[in-house]
């Protein structure tokens, strides 16, 4: 849902943090382990893709989260 309400179809996982602490109050309150399981399926689910953050001026390592869209279709005509 993050991904999918952005403005650009890519986020920052600490963005989609935020998303899913504003959109689903049960996360502001939760221990932090949620945010490694997010890690986690975003790592290895491959409906997802990190690209890299070219918006990014600083040095420091960090990159965006995308839906990889010819996943998604193949798995939504499977579903059909």
């Amino acid at each position: 849902m993050a991904l999918k309400n952005s403005k650009t179809g890519s986020l920052p996982v600490s963005e989609i943090y935020s998303f899913m602490k504003e959109h689903f109050p049960y996360f502001k309150t939760a221990p932090d382990g949620w945010k490694n399981s997010v890690r986690h399926n975003l790592s290895l689910n491959k409906c997802f893709e990190k690209v890299e953050n070219k918006m990014s001026g600083s040095s420091r390592k960090g990159c965006l989260w995308a839906l990889n869209l010819a996943r998604i279709d193949k798995m939504e005509e499977e579903m059909h």
